[in-house]
């Protein structure tokens, strides 16, 4: 005898089940829709009975219309007799029946499909026309009998209207025949709805009947197989009783490796973690809590994460226990570790980030309030670490990081904090030390971070700024913490980089100074309070002007005047200096443009307009430079660029760039000088391969030419460097006919300073280039 395997809720039980619901979900279904069915039916029988019925009245009121006409009184039958046409018409082929006034509402009506019903509508109609039509020849004053009939009547001679009373006396008969026919059928339908809803309702009953009992002797099957359920469920069942374990599931045993006998009573906790058995003893013993997260050792000796559901089953006769419904949840576990690891450490580097060392920040504040125990951070910069992601590309960069972690861990105490900000931004939190000893902190990260480092086969030498700031005040946040220690970095790198600043409220206080400044520099933008002046450059040999350099003034409404070096590093700073030098440029090639096109001043006039390396890097100088001398109609020749050293010879693909735009510019025509001569660090064999036009050598060797024969050797050698590069010498500065002297000894070219003239907006300088002074010692400075 074949036995057959239990399944839990087999295919066969919920198929009864389904089966059961289906019988009485069609049964009722087939039960309201006939009742809805009968009931529509049935309501439209009764409102075409109600039109039927109503024929009759109005052949009757049709008479009565005609009648009233004939004796001169106001009535209008012809609307009567259309509205019978028109209902006789509508209960036959169905459409819209009239209303009737003071009767009948506008009714929809469905065409007769009854054969004997339609044959007496035929009829009905029939007669109504000629109801209608012999009342028409009665009103015309014609014989009723030239009106030909349809219906087949045969009326007497006498007078017209017993005539026209006689066709409405059959036409109400016709009509409530048809009535009747109409009311039979409707009855019919309904004994027959009634018959067949009686039928259904025996049969669903009958067969739900079976089917329970089909589901009652499946049911009686699961429930004798249920441990069966138990044992092949992968879920860890376990009930507790007074004497401890009574029960484990197989699958306990099958984690384990051990049978299920050898886990009963107080053997059960041999397996489970014993920093655990407390809270597993409360939940066995007073099934709290409902939920608990324990460890068990498995068969290989490891510890799986069960996640239990207690149940308090002590009540329950059955069982007579408190149950441990239990899932391994090891997985899960590993991964929200992850998840979470992830979440509050850089992946690069491995250190704690921003998250994190917020969260051990704001706890060591709270414990720094509690024991007024010093509490210190440290905010770290690498310097230049831009230029090794350029030049050697972001996998060296990558691992000059991940060298610098390791370099900052060994150069602070375990309890201290390192962590990464993000990009090249460290930070280090320090507890309970003083001053002096963040001090040292920051003297070893430097001195780690300056051993050389080997990377993509190059030997680098690393430096960082560092900024330093102590919890001062009892509410100072870590937030305000993390700012003044950015503060003191940016001071740091200020002050030459590779170096470390401790936090000072002024620095605070120059920050926000600076920071209104790049505030009222984009207003300033907006509202056009810049303006340009412009400084001559006079050729020594013939005393010409031959350029004149422009310089931009600020005039600022709250302010005053500022001075140049005060607004240019912010606009350095914070990139406005690219929107500054494109107002220069187009606003500088304007104002050449209208001296170029006057004749009277000298037509190989230059005027030079200093380049910022921000612009350069930014990219699209060419561009500019192209649309500006477009837009004012100057000559490429006309215009000059002055560009510092650094600029030429910055590594990388910026670099590559901007030398790219300017050896563009130059060969359109637009002079190239190099400022500030001396004062950067210059490559000859750029310089010598580099399309330039001329040479500013810096008003500080000028200037000292006149007092220190080491000056005056270096700006000797700097004019004789520019004619051995066959480029223009321009000397800056000169304030005294000394240093004019001096110049000229040196066999320099051009020169420019205070002691010809003061830069002047374009206006006053317009009547200094009509009638230049003589470039002589005996020259009186213009004003």
């Amino acid at each position: 005898m074949n036995r057959h395997t239990f399944q839990p809720l087999a295919s066969r039980g919920r198929h009864v089940v389904v089966a059961i619901l289906c019988t009485f979900a069609l049964s009722s279904v087939l039960s309201v829709g006939l009742s809805v069915w009968s009931t529509a039916r049935s309501k439209n029988k009764a409102v075409v009975v109600e039109v039927a019925g109503r024929q009759r009245t109005l052949a009757e009121r049709y008479v009565e219309q005609v009648v009233l006409v004939r004796q001169g009184e106001r009535a209008d039958p012809a609307t009567i007799g259309k509205d019978l046409r028109e209902s006789g018409r509508a209960l036959l082929d169905g459409g819209t029946a009239p209303p009737i006034a003071g009767d009948d509402d506008e009714t929809t009506l469905p065409a007769e499909g009854d054969p004997t019903a339609r044959a007496q509508l035929e009829q009905e109609r029939r007669l109504a026309n000629d109801l209608t039509a012999a009342g028409a020849a009665i009103l015309a004053r014609r014989p009723v009998s030239t009106v030909h009939l349809t219906a087949g009547e045969h009326l007497s001679r006498g007078d017209a209207i017993e005539k026209l009373r006689a066709l409405a006396a059959l036409e109400s008969n016709m009509a409530l025949n048809a009535t009747r026919t109409l009311a039979q059928a409707t009855d019919h339908n309904i004994q027959d709805l009634i018959v067949l809803q009686a039928a259904l309702g025996a049969g669903g009953l009958l067969l739900s009947l079976l089917l329970a009992w089909g589901l009652i002797v499946i049911t009686r099957r699961q429930t004798a197989h249920f441990r069966s359920v138990v044992d092949a469920s992968t879920d860890f069942v376990m009930v507790f009783g007074p004497d401890g374990c009574r029960y484990v599931s197989p699958s306990v045993s099958r984690l384990t490796g051990r049978e299920g006998t050898e886990l009963v009573g107080e053997a059960l906790f041999s397996i489970i973690h014993e920093d655990d058995h407390a809270a597993v003893r409360t939940a066995a013993e007073l099934a709290e809590p409902h939920e608990l997260v324990c460890r068990v050792r498995d068969a290989s000796g490891g510890w799986r994460v069960l996640e239990a559901h207690v149940s308090d089953l002590r009540e329950d006769r059955q069982v007579g226990g408190i149950v441990l419904n239990a899932r391994d949840v090891t997985e899960r576990m590993q991964l929200e570790e992850e998840l979470t690891r992830q979440a509050f450490h850089d992946t690069l580097t491995e250190l704690p980030n921003r998250a994190l060392f917020r969260d051990r920040l704001d706890h060591a504040l709270a414990r720094s309030r509690r024991s007024a125990e010093p509490l210190t951070v440290l905010l770290i910069d690498l310097d230049g670490f831009k230029q090794i992601n350029d030049s050697l590309g972001h996998d060296a960069g990558d691992q000059v990081l991940q060298e610098v972690a390791l370099r900052f861990l060994a150069a602070i105490r375990g309890a201290d904090t390192v962590a990464r900000f993000g990009g090249d931004e460290f930070a280090v939190l320090i507890e309970g030390s003083d001053e002096h000893q963040a001090i040292g902190t920051a003297g070893r990260l430097l001195e780690h971070l300056a051993e050389p480092v080997s990377v993509a086969g190059r030997e680098l030498v690393l430096s960082a700024s560092i900024g330093i700031v102590m919890r001062d005040g009892a509410t100072a946040t870590g937030e305000d913490l993390i700012r003044h220690a950015d503060i003191a970095m940016y001071a740091a790198k200020e002050n030459g980089r590779a170096s470390y600043e401790v936090f000072q409220d002024e620095m605070a206080r120059e920050l926000g100074a600076l920071l209104g400044i790049e505030h009222e520099l984009r207003l300033g933008l907006e509202r056009g309070e810049f303006e340009l002046h412009y400084q001559p450059m006079y050729e020594l040999s013939t005393e010409r002007v031959i350029g004149v350099e422009t310089l931009l003034r600020w005039q600022s409404p709250t302010r005053g005047e500022v001075a140049p070096a005060r607004f240019i590093p912010v606009a350095e700073n914070t990139g406005l200096i690219v929107e500054l030098g494109e107002f220069v440029l187009r606003e500088g090639c304007r104002q050449a443009a209208i001296w170029h096109r006057d004749e009277s001043v000298e037509q190989d006039l230059v005027t030079w307009i200093n380049v910022s390396p921000r612009q350069l890097s930014h990219g699209g100088l060419g561009d500019t430079v192209r649309d500006a001398l477009a837009e004012a109609g100057l000559p490429p020749h006309g215009l000059g660029l002055e560009i510092t050293e650094s600029a030429i010879v910055e590594p990388g693909m910026n670099g590559e760039r901007a030398r790219r735009e300017l050896e563009e510019l130059h060969e359109l025509g637009v002079r190239i000088a190099i400022d500030d001569f001396g004062t950067g660090f210059s490559s000859l064999g750029q310089l010598r391969h580099f399309p330039i036009d001329a040479i500013k050598v810096d008003q500080s060797f000028v200037q000292g030419a006149e007092t220190d024969a080491k000056d005056a050797t270096i700006t000797s050698n700097l004019i004789s460097l520019a004619h051995a590069l066959n480029v223009v010498a321009v000397a800056e500065g000169i304030e005294s006919e000394a240093q004019l002297d001096w110049m000229r000894q040196f066999g320099c070219d051009t020169a420019q300073g205070f002691l010809f003239a003061r830069p002047a907006p374009a206006g006053e300088l317009y009547k200094l280039l009509l009638d230049p002074p003589a470039a002589s010692p005996s020259s009186t400075a213009v004003a």
